[in-house]
């Protein structure tokens, strides 16, 4: 069996390995933190006995003939209510400068990124050494405690694995025999996917994708040069210097298709790789592979006549297709089985005894998917609450693992201090109640639990004033290592203690972590402002029908506890920016912001119109639900409009009557038979906004949803004379 938790794996089929450890920045400076899934194989090794919290006990570490003092501390990590074990050996330098030259390859390849980071040691991110380059450390017991047997696991260079994306130029670039990639943007600065031609070297084996799949393969002649841009890209925009790569090109016949292989490569999980968690190309040039990958990828096509020069020997390609059954992969559910999961969550909550409309479970689902940010308004007592509750139950996120957390806001709350935390006379950080949800998130061994959050009565205070800082943090959402991360909340540099930077330094907000807010329109609270209602869904909870009992016991099937199983990226996003989706999805794309443009056009006399955000935020929302099949393309565009766009409508000119009039005859249609002259119906509209009174929905309305609420809308505004959505 195989046990695998950041950069310590285990099999335990080795007799006498407590671990293998992936060789890193900590290894060189002073010993390393181990996960608390290993601390039982540590106390197996040490028969029993462990250091007593805050202390240490002596450890020896044993390479052939050679001994080293280290010392194995339990040290207890108050803020994060955990005890941690780690195996230091900060004074000594003898231990220290060996390690350095038996990895001297990973050391160097450290130390050179550390420098081209530039930046303080707080501020400066952790390397990760490629996983066709790292080297490893084995931990064995060797039956007296505190005493380890290491061996070491080397680099032994080999043929690196590259993956490259080419578009327009891919043909040029083959009749050269070249790569070719800028210096430097045209800000002047460094892209990763471009740094890396610098380290491609002679041999090296290059994957060549272009128009949704794999074209060509190469081996490489000459290692990169630096050289100026060839005549053949003279109609790019980059710059003129770069660095050019000779390389031999083999066309693969058939071509490779990118969903004949993603959802496999997925599971390797690639540092750096060209695939992102949706399982779509990440944007760029290029980007690291592995000669795992290349085998899976031949063991996938044994029909394509892959060259000489790229088939590994036996033994490394055994290895990789056993691992790759072996390591169990933290993978998103596949996109058929969405709604047989949304189902289920609907039926659990109905087992409690709650009911919603048609669709909303879909729609709320669908709305987190599109961004982490969720508003639920609607009377009270309408189960807003309940709702996030119960979805997050039926997720396995309960109060009692932490997982879900309710926050009322208190009316007081003036800025982010109130929700995050603030330092106290002494110094010391003092959490605010979603900071402790955030570091819980972030633990490793939580990274891939969902994490639900309900803001409750959210805007009993004003809203940007204290939950400005996350609103802005969460807009730097972006791809790391296949994974989401954001710029810090709480920066290391603003904290005094080294607890507290250990613990609460550098926190953003975890890709498992989502925040939904209910809220009241009455006179104890506050409007939102553009800034919000542009980074949130409105589900609306005004249309009640008292007449729903519950069922007898019985009538809903479904066990709860499947839910256990699913991991976080079942609600996290698969896009962050619409390149991410533009390709698979084109024609949806443009389909929907087509629909955008025309009512952008409208929206634009009350200035009311939406910007990129929206129009992604409302492309994401489409493009789930033609993956997963849950609702159709106009019932779906008909919750966008409600939530989206209809939340920005307020005031009381007759500019804002025409717009209402004009989003009407939109949402009614052509199938309905009732005309919107805007013309006729600008002085009194009653005749249009009635036949929805006393709960009437006309049949043959395109988007009854927003039709409805324009009505009411409309006729608050001629009874008034003010309107808003948020009007109840």
């Amino acid at each position: 069996m195989i046990k695998q938790l950041r950069s310590w794996w285990k099999d335990t089929e080795i007799p006498n390995l407590i671990g293998r450890k992936k060789v890193d920045f900590s290894i060189f400076r002073d010993g390393t933190h181990i996960p608390v899934e290993f601390h039982p194989d540590f106390l197996e090794a040490n028969q029993g006995q462990q250091p007593n919290l805050g202390e240490g006990r002596k450890a020896k570490l044993i390479y052939k003939d050679r001994n080293y003092d280290a010392t194995l501390i339990k040290i207890d990590q108050v803020s994060a209510s955990r005890e941690a074990l780690q195996l230091r050996y900060n004074g000594n330098q003898v231990l220290k400068d060996f390690l350095i030259e038996m990895f001297t390859h990973s050391y160097s390849y450290i130390m050179e990124e550390r420098e081209n980071q530039k930046t303080d040691d707080a501020k400066r991110p952790q390397v990760v050494v490629p996983e066709d380059q790292a080297e490893y450390i084995d931990f064995y017991a060797t039956g007296v405690p505190f005493e380890y047997r290491l061996e070491f696991i080397t680099y032994q260079p080999k043929p690196s694995v590259w993956w490259v994306n080419q578009g327009t130029t891919i043909q040029a670039e083959k009749e050269e025999g070249i790569l070719w990639a800028p210096l430097l943007n045209t800000q002047g600065r460094k892209l990763y996917h471009w740094e890396t031609m610098k380290e491609v070297k002679q041999g090296d084996i290059i994957l060549h994708y272009s128009n949704k799949a794999i074209r060509y393969v190469s081996q490489v002649r000459d290692a990169a040069v630096e050289a100026p841009k060839p005549g053949s890209m003279a109609n790019t925009s980059w710059q003129e210097e770069g660095r050019l790569v000779r390389t031999i090109y083999t066309e693969l016949n058939p071509p490779i298709a990118l969903q004949h292989f993603n959802q496999q490569i997925m599971q390797l999980n690639i540092t750096q790789g060209p695939l992102h968690s949706g399982g779509g190309v990440n944007q760029g040039y290029l980007f690291r592979f592995s000669r795992q990958g290349l085998n899976v990828l031949q063991a996938l096509t044994t029909e394509v006549n892959w060259p000489e020069f790229t088939i590994l020997d036996q033994d490394e390609t055994a290895s990789s297709m056993e691992s790759l059954h072996e390591v169990i992969p933290i993978l998103p559910p596949s996109d058929p089985n969405i709604l047989t999961y949304l189902h289920q969550i609907q039926s659990h909550i109905r087992r409690q005894g709650f009911f919603f409309p048609e669709h909303l479970i879909e729609n709320f689902y669908l709305s987190l998917k599109a961004k982490p940010f969720v508003i639920l308004a609607g009377i009270s007592g309408t189960g807003k609450t309940r709702l996030v509750k119960l979805f997050a139950e039926a997720l396995g996120a309960t109060r009692d693992n932490g997982q879900f957390s309710l926050i009322p806001v208190r009316p007081d709350w003036s800025d982010p201090a109130d929700l995050l935390g603030y330092k106290d006379l002494s110094g010391r950080f003092q959490p605010g109640p979603i900071t402790k949800v955030l570091v819980d998130a972030r633990q490793p061994e939580n990274r891939h639990k969902p994490y639900f959050i309900c803001l409750d009565e959210m805007n009993l205070a004003r809203v940007e004033h204290y939950i400005s800082d996350m609103l802005s943090v969460l807009e730097t959402q972006e791809w790391r290592e296949g994974a989401i991360q954001t710029q810090d909340l709480i920066s290391p540099t603003l904290l005094d203690t080294p607890d507290d930077q250990e613990t609460y330094g550098g926190l953003g907000i975890p890709e498992n972590v989502f925040l939904i807010g209910t809220v009241n329109m009455d006179e104890t609270t506050h409007p939102f402002s553009k800034k919000v209602l542009d980074r949130a869904n409105t589900l609306e909870f005004n249309y009640i029908n008292l007449q729903q009992y519950p069922q007898e016991t019985g009538q809903e099937a479904g066990d709860p506890a499947v839910f256990m199983k699913l991991n976080h990226l079942f609600v996290r996003s698969d896009y962050l920016q619409l390149v991410d989706a533009y390709d698979t999805h084109k024609e949806l794309v443009v389909r929907t912001t087509e629909r955008l443009v025309k009512i952008n056009t409208l929206l634009e006399d009350i200035h009311a119109h939406v910007g990129f955000r929206v129009r992604d935020a409302i492309c994401f929302y489409m493009i789930y639900n033609d993956r997963y099949g849950l609702m159709d393309e106009e019932e779906a565009f008909d919750w966008q409009l409600l939530q989206k766009i209809l939340p920005r409508i307020q005031g009381s000119y007759s500019s804002v009557r025409r717009v209402l009039l004009n989003l009407m005859k939109v949402a009614i249609g052509s199938g309905a038979g009732i005309a919107v002259n805007v013309q006729d119906l600008t002085e009194d509209a009653s005749p249009l906004y009635t036949r929805w009174a006393a709960g009437q929905n006309p049949p043959g309305v395109k988007h009854p949803q927003s039709a409805r609420k324009l009505a009411y809308m409309l006729r608050r505004l001629e009874e008034d004379g003010f309107t808003s959505f948020w009007l109840s």
